[in-house]
């Protein structure tokens, strides 16, 4: 009796298994909940076709060249042209209409700051004094520095060099990089010097055409034909800059006067973004972002 008692029992089960797997087979699956949706980003508007005019300090020319060059690769139907004529004349044409976008390698000084123009900082820079690669001398003091570029000092072998009398070579008057080197290394004293070059390109090529010279460009500028000198031990780069441990530094500068076109904004824009700054930053100069 008992023993048939669990048949029928084990045929409910074995029922109740099998509509179970029914259910769950014929059982509806439920969709997920559906993903949010997605906002298409909308592309910025092309800059309009046009033109801008940028010049001034043949130091800050040295990288706005591939600035503009990059922006204009962006935005085809813009045209960058991109002038060295040196700091003076960049403030000076962004004052008169000259260029849309003046260049100065120094701070504003004197009555300049009244003209109305606005600043754009777009980096800062190390300027490193240079001589010739085959000059012995690796390293001055600042000391010593300022004694060549005032008449102190006139022979390298005073400086741990060869018996040779020291060729000063200087930027011409404008120049910014003249006047921040100037006002950092030897004040009101004027400079002693044996040739005056215009622009950077000049004065990099006097030294590397001259043994016995020296001078200095910022430091973008120092290529192979030249060789750099350390000041109190320390190497003229951007980490030296940002350490607070260079002294010999600058801002380039962007200038404009009045309201700013939209050309003249987006190229601006462009050059403070990161993509510029990385640009800036890859010719060896302090990005400000």
């Amino acid at each position: 009796m008992k023993k048939g008692m669990w048949i029928p029992i084990g045929i409910v089960v074995l029922v109740a298994i099998g509509i179970g797997v029914i259910i769950r087979a014929v059982a509806p699956q439920v969709p997920p909940p559906p993903l949010p949706a997605v906002t298409p980003q909308v592309p910025l508007p092309p800059l309009p076709a046009g033109r801008i005019v940028v010049g001034g300090s043949s130091s800050v020319y040295v990288v706005a060249v591939h600035l503009a060059e990059r922006f204009m690769d962006k935005h085809p139907g813009v045209v960058v042209e991109t002038h060295s004529v040196g700091s003076t004349a960049g403030i000076v044409g962004a004052r008169e209409g000259t260029f849309h976008i003046g260049m100065a390698s120094r701070w504003l000084r004197r009555d300049e700051p009244g003209w109305g123009l606005r600043e754009f900082v777009i980096c800062h820079d190390a300027i490193a004094p240079i001589v010739h690669p085959n000059n012995p001398v690796r390293g001055l003091t600042m000391k010593q520095l300022k004694k060549i570029f005032t008449g102190e000092i006139t022979n390298w072998n005073k400086v741990g060099g060869e018996n040779l009398p020291i060729t000063v070579i200087i930027r011409e008057a404008g120049s910014g990089t003249r006047d921040a080197f100037e006002e950092i290394v030897h004040e009101e004293i004027d400079p002693v010097p044996t040739v005056i070059l215009v622009g950077t390109g000049g004065v990099r090529a006097g030294v590397a055409g001259d043994p016995s010279s020296i001078s200095y460009v910022a430091s973008p500028a120092v290529d192979p034909t030249v060789r750099a000198l350390e000041i109190d031990g320390v190497k003229p780069d951007a980490a030296a800059v940002v350490a607070g441990d260079w002294a010999i530094a600058r801002p380039f500068l962007f200038l404009t006067m009045g309201e700013l076109s939209p050309l003249e904004q987006g190229f601006i824009d462009f050059v403070l973004g990161s993509e510029g700054q990385q640009m800036v930053a890859d010719e060896g100069l302090v990005r400000v972002d």
